[in-house]
């Protein structure tokens, strides 16, 4: 409430700068005006723009990873214990690892660390815990690897990399963050989770054991790194044109 408070006073503050930038712009949006087009309107600006394309496909890749490593706990917490009060205090402290990580990291680290690497190299942070987790999984899978990296990628999903991907849309106009990324918010991030439990069963029912899913995870996260910077760059890009008048289409940008 505080938060929401103070950001309605800055954009009351906002307001007159604001008019006078739209109203400079030709043929640009009002406060009041609405955004216009149908239902299939940010889908089709995902598919269009390879900027959103890409950040579609990070998102992609997080559930992915995610999902993956969720089933790898859950089969390796349920060899560890069959009593269901273990398993509860397993999850329990993998929980608090991450409320605690998660608000020190965002406290002291996080700002400092997007400020000055950029979004890039801190979205870039979660595919490599990722990495070293399904690496470290396939080396050792043991109960305590498998807490140790989900405590950390989460907490450094939380804390760093999803403000670091929102900051990816500061760049937008005002439909793609409207429209858009709903679409990635929503239809991409969900749409992720379900296909790749669907993914993981397929190579389980395949014969694949936990340890070769993992390796295989493996390049698939540095996939994921490699694409974070790139999206990095061109946010990168995006600020330097915006900031001097001379700001690309997104659906031109890569």
């Amino acid at each position: 409430m505080l938060c929401a408070s103070r950001l309605e006073a800055a954009a009351q503050r906002l307001k007159p700068e604001i008019h006078v930038t739209a109203a400079a712009a030709p043929g640009g949006p009002t406060e009041a005006a609405g955004l216009g087009g149908g239902w299939l309107a940010g889908i089709t600006m995902v598919l269009r723009s390879p900027y959103l394309a890409g950040i579609a496909l990070w998102v992609a890749l997080l559930s992915l990873a995610g999902t993956f490593l969720y089933f790898q706990q859950a089969n390796i917490v349920a060899a560890a214990s069959d009593d269901p009060a273990v398993r509860t205090r397993i999850f329990a402290t993998i929980d608090l690892a991450i409320g605690i990580l998660t608000l020190i990291v965002q406290f002291i680290v996080t700002g400092r660390l997007i400020t000055r690497f950029g979004a890039g190299p801190a979205a870039a942070l979660l595919p490599l815990v990722f990495g070293l987790a399904f690496l470290a999984l396939w080396l050792t899978p043991m109960l305590w690897v498998v807490i140790a990296f989900q405590a950390a990628q989460r907490a450094a999903n939380f804390a760093i990399s999803n403000p670091a991907r929102e900051c990816l849309f500061t760049v937008l106009d005002r439909a793609e963050k409207y429209k858009a990324k709903n679409v990635i918010d929503i239809v991409v991030f969900r749409g992720g989770d379900a296909a790749s439990g669907w993914l993981f069963a397929a190579l389980r029912g395949a014969g694949l054991e936990l340890g070769a899913i993992s390796l295989a995870t493996v390049p698939v996260t540095a996939a994921w790194l490699a694409l974070a910077l790139a999206l990095g760059r061109a946010h990168e890009r995006r600020t330097r044109d915006s900031a001097s008048g001379t700001a690309t289409p997104t659906s031109q940008t890569a």
